[in-house]
């Protein structure tokens, strides 16, 4: 038997689409003091492409490939899914003993 019960994905998250861009940048940046000005300026590099980050399809493909014998979960911290609600989900669920993995490679304020 295993000593986990859930295997938890967890990511930083990105926007789905053109309207979800501003919400992200904001959710990302709150308390940093960014400018609105500086959003808007990196808000223009996500509607080239269509306001679409990669990484919440990687994170989608990755859960597809994995085999782990576990529930599968998976939480970001700054767009949805939100980390916040798959540990919520985790709980109703009865999960307990979870194996997290991030897919930041290395520690840092915006990676954990």
């Amino acid at each position: 038997m295993s000593r986990f019960d859930a295997f938890l994905l967890v990511s930083f998250g990105g926007p789905e689409a053109r309207e979800h861009v501003l919400p992200f940048l904001e959710n990302a940046t709150r308390g940093r003091g960014v400018p609105r000005e500086r959003l808007l300026e990196v808000a223009e590099h996500y509607h080239h492409f269509g306001g679409v980050s990669p990484i919440n399809g990687q994170c989608r493909a990755l859960l597809a490939a994995l085999s782990v014998g576990l529930p599968l979960y998976w939480g970001n911290r700054n767009w949805h899914p939100l980390l916040v609600d798959a540990f919520r989900q985790m709980a109703a669920d009865g999960r307990r003993r979870v194996l997290a993995f991030p897919t930041s490679a290395f520690g840092s304020y915006s990676g954990c």
